[in-house]
């Protein structure tokens, strides 16, 4: 469940009275999800909280067959939808009361709320005169015929312009091109095998380093994912915990799970090498 903050409250409850609220720009009126202290398009800080109609656009969904969750059986669909107000608006959720079959992009929705302790989740249904002719949604309400799927929302920045947002390097020079990738260590990979991260990494650490001709004394940098910890078995067991079972004094680390996951440590230990924040990382 979503933890209720006093910036975000206001929509995870806004469902009280049956009406979707969000986030406005007083200046340029665009709508801002998820809250923010500033509009992302004017800048102003002259924000509030205003009602929409509830109604939206279906621009993406799947369909969940394989998995149930408690309270949620299969098949379940998952979507993205754009707020009428301003497509720019996009929020994922659940698609109820409907066939998963009868869904098409386009299609328009509405809002229905699920009331769950203390928040209220925004859900979409077909709008009237979307679901089958002589079914009852939710409300109980009588249902229209169908009617056709408009057009699909359009992104913000559409694929062909995406090079225009893009800055250029600085310099021609790449910080790859000041880094070799000198030795590689694998540990066990598998299911149950009743190992600590912090073992299988200390195992992976020291291939690589023999496989590079070096001696743990050599390393002045260390550069982990995710860093804080064990996190479901896919971790290093933590960074400060590695180099104390390594028994090293990095003179540089990096842990985080702000760059892409494992990759992303190996960017960060080029960028240090590169750099000269480091020798061996």
């Amino acid at each position: 469940m979503p933890l209720l903050t006093h910036e975000n409250e206001f929509f995870w409850t806004s469902g009280a009275d049956g009406t979707l609220r969000l986030q406005q720009c007083a200046d340029c009126r665009a709508l801002i999800h998820p809250p923010a202290p500033v509009c992302r398009y004017c800048r102003s800080r002259n924000v509030e909280v205003q009602p929409v109609s509830g109604l939206a656009t279906l621009a993406g969904f799947t369909v969940n067959h394989r998995f149930s969750l408690p309270g949620l059986p299969a098949p379940y669909v998952v979507a993205q939808v754009a707020i009428a107000e301003d497509p720019r608006v996009r929020l994922t959720t659940n698609i109820v009361d409907c066939d998963p079959d009868q869904l098409v992009l386009g299609q328009r929705l509405e809002v229905i709320f699920e009331h769950i302790e203390d928040v209220w989740l925004p859900l979409f249904r077909p709008a009237r005169g979307y679901r089958q002719r002589g079914e009852a949604g939710r409300s109980g309400s009588p249902l229209d015929m169908d009617i056709e799927p408009g057009p699909l929302p359009t992104d913000e920045i559409l694929p062909e312009r995406f090079r225009q947002h893009v800055r250029p390097m600085v310099a021609s020079e790449k910080f790859e091109d000041k880094v070799a990738l000198t030795g590689i260590g694998m540990s066990e990979i598998g299911r149950r095998l009743m190992m600590p991260p912090l073992t299988l990494t200390v195992n992976a650490c020291e291939a690589a380093i023999a496989d590079a001709g070096l001696s743990l004394d050599d390393i002045d940098g260390l550069s982990t994912y995710p860093g804080g910890g064990n996190l479901g078995g896919f971790g290093e067991g933590g960074v400060t915990a590695l180099e104390a079972a390594l028994g090293i004094r990095p003179v540089w680390h990096n842990g985080g799970i702000e760059t892409f996951g494992p990759g992303g440590s190996v960017i960060a230990a080029m960028l240090a090498v590169a750099g000269g924040l480091a020798r061996h990382v």
